[in-house]
């Protein structure tokens, strides 16, 4: 069952009004489903706080992006998406550099190619 899961079901709830608790945002989400918990970030340097909010279920925090997405909350109308963890963000592939070397004869191998291709860098 989807309850035994070791994983919560967090959501991200951004562009949030100063004057927004944890406990006002615990009691609008929780009207969507148990909340495991809510974690509010007021950075000084950020315009809006944000927080996080974890379901012990999956479909309540699915439910609570349909319903509280675009929602005013205090004035103000809220961003709520899922929350990403380091690990799910994709890497900068900025620096990374990819060319396709095509219709080559069949003699041609890795070694032949990456030895061409040395004198420009780095090859992976």
């Amino acid at each position: 069952a989807i309850t035994n899961l070791p994983h919560p079901f967090p959501r991200y709830v951004g562009n949030l009004s100063r004057d927004v608790t944890e406990i006002l945002i615990l009691q609008l989400f929780t009207q969507i489903g148990p909340c495991k918990s809510c974690k509010m970030i007021t950075e000084q340097s950020s315009n809006d706080p944000y927080c996080f909010v974890e379901f012990f279920e999956h479909r309540d925090a699915a439910a609570a992006l349909a319903a509280m997405n675009g929602r005013k909350i205090l004035g103000k109308e809220v961003k709520v998406n899922w929350a990403t963890t380091p690990s799910s963000q994709k890497k900068d592939t900025s620096n990374h550099f990819h060319v396709f070397v095509g219709d080559l004869s069949p003699e041609i191998t890795t070694e032949d190619i990456k030895a061409a291709f040395a004198p420009f860098g780095k090859i992976s």
